[in-house]
């Protein structure tokens, strides 16, 4: 019996309503540049129609399985089925110009088409029949698609008997099925990086395995996914399927179709490979109106739900008053030696802990900064023991040791802040000498270690960090893992460490680790790699975006000429990660760009409104601008789940999301300002736009009637937990250098900062 992810709950509220629903089905519908109509395909709108009503004849003698979210036929005799979603009426087809759905894979190294039904067996929850094929005769299998009770699901399963096993390696339980076509406005949404979105009517080929759960090296490699679910579109009708398996590879391709009889020229096409005895996939229908292809997360999520209820970040965050700061926290992740792993005297010393302390200080006495996450890495002296026994902890002492460790804590959690530590998997344990673990017998050895030691204990007793992040480091061994030992290993290591600590972070997060991780690092990188690529989905921020912070460090870390990645931030509800010089950089600040920052990309970095006169440096003005947005923008992002998203220009340039129906963020990554004649804006390069009830945010050329020379840069807050336009006190900052900001038919002239009320 393979090992199953575990599943996870996510509690989740319906997206946007009616209105909302129907003003993305009308955008569907004026989606520019890749919506490619049946015209431009090169079909007349007579044949294209003809082809379309051809496919209503695609099961013959069909058996049925039904409920209120969704129609599924298949045919007595050749098993070719079609799925029908009663709420968009659309359809998903079996394998194109082949009867069936599967093939039967075999130790041979031949694969058998099954195209023929035997000893079928049906009523209305399930339809089970044994593979056949019109070109051999086969062993024993056995395929059943069974209807899920009290749920818009759909289960695929299939059965190896053990006296068929000696000859079957495995199915592809779809053989290039589930078809979308460029006629179509077909697209697939992958859960590559922070989520992929590929249209059929783009041109050139496209073909992508994903064969592997998210692994240390796995950001970089192509055939890993960071969730295993996958979600499809045609004629605005949605569809995801997700699978349990670990092992399982999925093989989409994109390709031209020379056929009279498809609904199209080009076309996607998906097939399953499960190797082993036993597989399944999940078919999850959409319910609500809201018919974009986002809606395959919502039902994920749902889907997950299901298994084991899944807290939210507000909840996790909840159980200790001083852990509530977390959120919206600036996060600053400091090695503290360049080389963690090297002889102790050729270590770069790049800050100590008295330095941490200081940075702190400065943000909040001289910045304003309520709410910052400080996590050291690259702290430990040589690795986390004495003697070969993991009971104590010792930090390097180029950088102060345990004593200053222990001070430097201490004054953080003194202001409000947060203070966290950042270590690697392999200094959990000792590692054998001159053997490289692989992933599952490291988090095995790790979690042994933290249940028969005090090692955890005596580290809470240093400097009681608030938040431990484990880094799964690259050095692991790829080898073939035991899933079963590392789910398990994991679970108990991570609930170990929320138990302690409080909050636990780690770098690769699988779908079970969301029960108790509360930040994870490297989902982010593909968004920030590309930020304006209409390639890049937010799939993953969309299902778990409100469960834990989407973090990242390293070379990905933000200073002040990434505005293109503040934006990513921006679109996906997360605060940044900050990058610092090493050492007290306010001391000898960077200074901003000539011109007061002027260069697009340093664009937040400039020296005017409320840091006018202050003397600070290009980075400390990137994060007080860039703080004053985002830590309230993910405030309200943790109470408000994303809900759509969409590439309001062909290339990307300008992105737009919407966190429940109240909340709208958009951005302009273009060298062409954009305007947006419903929001009254115009919004030059690295422009964007906040809105909700409560807060406003902008950088523009152009905001309610006022014209500005050069960009503006205001947020408005409400004091009073209620509607800005209503409340009695409302804070504006200023940002930048106009200082004229018109709400609510009135013209505010603000230096710095205001403390007013609006009507």
């Amino acid at each position: 019996m393979k090992t199953r992810y575990p599943t996870a709950g996510i509690r989740t509220r319906a997206a946007g309503g009616l209105a909302l629903g129907l003003f993305i089905l009308q955008a569907l519908c004026l989606r520019p540049g890749w919506a490619t109509s049946g015209q431009e395909a090169g079909l007349g709108e007579t044949e294209l129609e003809k082809r379309r009503k051809a496919l209503d004849s695609w099961v013959f003698e069909p058996v049925s399985l039904e409920n209120s979210t969704y129609v599924f036929h298949m045919d007595r005799h050749t098993s070719s089925f079609r799925l029908s979603v009663r709420r968009s009426n659309v359809g998903y087809y079996s394998s194109w110009n082949r009867k069936g759905f599967c093939s039967i894979l075999l130790k041979n190294g031949e694969t058998t088409p099954v195209d023929k039904v035997e000893n079928l067996n049906a009523s209305s929850d399930r339809i089970r029949f044994r593979a056949g094929s019109s070109s051999r005769e086969l062993p024993p299998i056995w395929l059943e698609w069974r209807k899920i009770k009290d749920g818009n699901q759909l289960a695929l399963a299939f059965d190896v008997p053990e006296e068929s096993r000696e000859q079957v390696s495995g199915l592809r339980l779809l053989d290039r099925s589930l078809w979308i076509s460029d006629s179509d406005n077909g697209e697939i949404l992958l859960p590559r990086g922070v989520g992929e979105l590929h249209r059929a009517a783009e041109t050139g080929p496209l073909e992508i395995r994903l064969d592997r759960p998210l692994a240390p090296g796995g950001e970089t490699s192509a055939s890993a996914y960071s969730l295993p679910v996958i979600g499809l579109s045609r004629l605005a009708g949605a569809l995801a399927f997700c699978w349990s398996d670990p092992e399982a590879a999925l093989t989409i391709k994109r390709e031209a179709v020379d056929d009279e009889k498809f609904p199209g020229k080009r076309g996607i096409f998906t097939s399953a490979d499960f190797n082993g005895h036993s597989g399944e996939l999940t078919f999850l229908v959409p319910t609500e109106i809201n018919m974009e292809i986002m809606e395959t997360a919502r039902v994920y999520a749902n889907w997950v739900q299901g298994g084991r209820n899944l807290d939210s970040l507000r909840f996790k965050t909840s159980k200790r008053e001083d852990l509530r700061a977390f959120i919206g926290a600036a996060m600053w992740r400091p090695s503290m030696t360049a080389d963690a792993r090297g002889p102790l005297a050729s270590r770069e010393v790049r800050y100590d802990f008295k330095q941490l302390g200081a940075v702190s200080r400065h943000w909040k006495e001289v910045l304003g900064i309520d709410r910052a996450l400080v996590v050291p890495e690259n702290w430990l002296a040589t690795g986390a023991g004495e003697d070969g026994q993991l009971t104590r902890w010792n930090a390097a002492g180029e950088c102060g040791g345990n004593s200053e460790l222990s001070k430097a804590a201490e004054e953080i959690r003194s202001r409000g802040h947060l203070f966290g530590l950042g270590v690697d998997l392999d200094q959990l344990y000792n590692p054998p000498p001159e053997k490289t673990l692989n992933r599952s017998e490291a988090w095995g050895a790790a979690a042994d270690v933290v249940r028969t030691t005090d090692s955890f204990n005596n580290l809470a007793a240093i400097c009681d960090p608030q938040l431990l992040f484990i880094n799964e480091t690259e050095g692991l061994d790829p080898g073939r893992q035991d899933w079963g030992l590392l789910l398990a290993s994991r679970a108990d290591l991570l609930s170990e460490t929320e138990k302690i600590f409080g909050l636990v972070g780690i770098s690769h997060a699988l779908p079970g680790d969301l029960h108790t991780v509360s930040l994870f690092d490297r989902v982010l990188q593909s968004k920030l790699a590309a930020a304006s690529s209409p390639t890049a989905f937010p799939l993953v921020p969309a299902i778990y975006g409100h469960v834990a912070r989407l973090g990242f460090g390293g070379t990905d870390a933000l200073g002040p000429s990434d505005a293109a990645g503040f934006l990513c931030c921006l679109l996906y509800g997360q605060p940044p990660v900050y990058a610092l010089p090493p050492g007290l950089y306010f001391k000898s600040p960077e200074q901003p760009a000539p011109g007061g920052g002027e260069a697009a990309s340093s664009c937040f970095a400039r020296e005017a409104g409320w840091t006018a006169g202050k003397k600070l440096g290009a980075h400390d003005l990137f994060i007080k601008n860039t703080y004053e947005v985002s830590t309230w923008l993910s405030r309200l992002c943790a109470r408000n789940r994303l809900t759509s998203h969409r590439f309001l220009t062909a290339d990307g340039s300008v992105q737009e999301s919407f966190f429940s129906a109240d909340l709208r963020v958009l951005v302009n990554f273009g060298k062409t300002p954009y305007k947006d004649k419903e929001a009254r804006v115009v919004l030059p390069q690295y422009g964007f736009l906040v809105r909700h009830p409560f807060f406003l945010a902008f950088h523009a050329l152009e905001a309610d009637g006022l014209t500005y020379d050069s960009p503006a840069f205001f947020t408005v807050r409400s004091l009073e937990g209620k509607m800005y336009l209503r409340a009695e006190q409302v804070r504006i900052y200023q940002g930048m250098a106009p200082g004229k900001i018109s709400l609510g038919g009135r013209v505010f002239e603000v230096d710095r900062e205001l403390k007013t009320k609006v009507w």
